[in-house]
């Protein structure tokens, strides 16, 4: 995965955790989790990134629009069908650690739309 990938998934992993204005510790670990495995390669700091990533989820989570164009946008980084797969495995796998919603299912949905490549 390329870096401007890795910044999406980042940015959407991010803005899952918001999807039910709720953020378990489970979460919290899981995004960790994902950052480490997918690594960074940037010299712009990692942890920067991560606060400035949750700032802009937390704007876009406060509304459905602001949501769906946010996916939308982060979705055009990946442009294979193997990406696609790649991204909702991930999301899918944090949406359910701590038991999924209607929100998370909401997101997920958008998600897969955002992805066309994959379907359902």
């Amino acid at each position: 995965m390329k870096q401007p990938q890795r910044e999406a998934l980042f940015d959407l992993l991010s803005l899952s955790i918001y999807a039910d204005a709720h953020i378990s510790l489970t979460e919290d670990r899981l995004l960790e989790s994902a950052f480490v495995a997918e690594g960074w390669d940037s010299e712009y700091p990692k942890s920067l990134f991560i606060d400035e990533s949750l700032a802009r989820a937390r704007e876009a989570a406060e509304s459905d629009d602001a949501m769906f164009d946010y996916i939308n946008e982060k979705a055009q980084a990946f442009t294979t069908k193997t990406a696609q797969k790649e991204v909702l495995g991930v999301v899918k796998n944090i949406l359910k650690s701590d038991g999924e919603t209607p929100e998370e299912n909401e997101f997920y949905s958008l998600l897969v739309q955002a992805l066309p490549k994959v379907g359902k």
